[in-house]
């Protein structure tokens, strides 16, 4: 009986030491090296699964990161700034802490964004997104997408949107009768007269760059 409790006690430490202890294998390096530098905490060369689950910001500018299939590992994550990498596709999806997300100047051609229940303010301006898939974002507050290729965008899931900027994007006409939050809306640099914008029983919006 004994030997019995000094096994399943060993296998129990030994169980939490390999949680504690799993090196992570990132896909892209200069990712890895970037939290590396920060979020190393007994500084022993690898990002462990414990370590990753104590980031809540992740500010990672300017780094040579190509992918960010690695978010996976940073549940808890709750702002990621990826401005002025270059990443050609990102799907983001089940990231259920996370509230900010940012990467502008990426060059994104393919933006998918799934199950995340607590963003509020996405910024993708300065990309090159001629489409994007968002679903599943129920409290999204700010939407930016600037400086970008959209030809149509459907906004009818976003019942909390309150800031919504699209100026220079190539958009003819837009939908915000199902957006009764929002307060202001930026369409300069789109070929969008006010007549192009259908509204809702709420009229207030403040409305930048519409034609006559």
């Amino acid at each position: 009986m004994m030997k019995i409790k000094i096994i399943t006690t060993l296998c129990l430490i030994l169980g939490l030491s390999f949680f504690y202890g799993q090196k992570l294998e990132f896909k892209d390096k200069n990712f890895e090296k970037a939290v590396l530098e920060n979020f190393d905490l007994n500084k022993n060369g690898i990002l462990e699964l414990s370590e990753a689950g104590m980031v809540t910001n992740l500010f990672l500018v300017q780094k040579g990161i190509t992918s960010t299939e690695d978010l996976h590992f940073f549940k808890n994550v709750k702002m990621i700034i990826l401005d002025d990498n270059m990443i050609n596709n990102i799907a983001l999806n089940n990231l259920d802490q996370l509230e900010l997300f940012s990467c502008t100047g990426c060059k994104i051609s393919s933006f998918k964004a799934e199950n995340l229940k607590n963003l509020s303010a996405l910024y993708l301006d300065n990309n090159l997104l001629e489409d994007i898939s968002l679903n599943g974002i129920p409290k999204i507050d700010q939407l930016t997408l600037s400086l970008n290729q959209l030809k149509t965008i459907d906004l009818t899931q976003f019942i909390a949107l309150r800031k919504l900027n699209v100026e220079h994007n190539k958009l003819q006409k837009i939908d915000i009768s199902g957006n009764p939050a929002l307060q202001t809306l930026n369409v300069m640099g789109n070929k969008i007269k006010e007549t192009d914008i259908k509204k809702g029983i709420k009229t207030d919006v403040t409305i930048f760059g519409a034609g006559e």
